[in-house]
């Protein structure tokens, strides 16, 4: 199964061009379910990678960061969310329900961040900041692959 086009196109407009060859690592377009049992077998040994890696901080850093709250492993892109389905198909919520959600994130680990529970908490399923996603690329550094997954 692969991400559909129209919204590889709309997450590809997200990373700035040094970084658009490495879209897919974000991506999966498998059950959320599934990710999420995966994902909870391998939350502890990357939150020491990333704690290694780049500090005790959290990465996304919205104005409501509280790092007193703990740290929590967040993905870049959620494992699944509503947001392509609202903003790129105007899809109307069902009667007394949300908007359904759609997977789109991986648990690869460039996918992968330490976010303070209290930006996370804000987060969610959202798609992160466009601004957010472009301090983290830059950070990690990286070169451009082929665009297309």
């Amino acid at each position: 199964m692969k991400i559909a086009e129209e919204d590889y196109n709309y997450l590809e407009t997200m990373f700035p061009d040094e970084f658009l060859g490495q879209v897919c690592k974000f991506l999966d377009p498998r059950d959320a379910s599934l990710k999420r049992r995966e994902f909870n077998k391998i939350r502890n040994q990357r939150y020491a990678e990333l704690k290694e890696a780049e500090g005790e901080k959290c990465q996304l850093n919205y104005e409501c960061c509280d790092e007193s709250t703990g740290f929590e492993v967040d993905h870049i892109f959620p494992l699944s969310t509503n947001v392509l389905n609202k903003k790129l198909r105007n899809m109307p919520a069902p009667e007394g329900k949300k908007v359904p959600a759609q997977p789109i994130g991986s648990n690869n680990p460039e996918n992968l961040i330490l976010a303070c529970r209290k930006c996370n908490g804000y987060k969610k399923h959202r798609l992160i900041r466009v601004t957010v996603l472009k301090r983290i690329l830059e950070r990690r550094g990286g070169t451009a692959g082929q665009r297309g997954c």
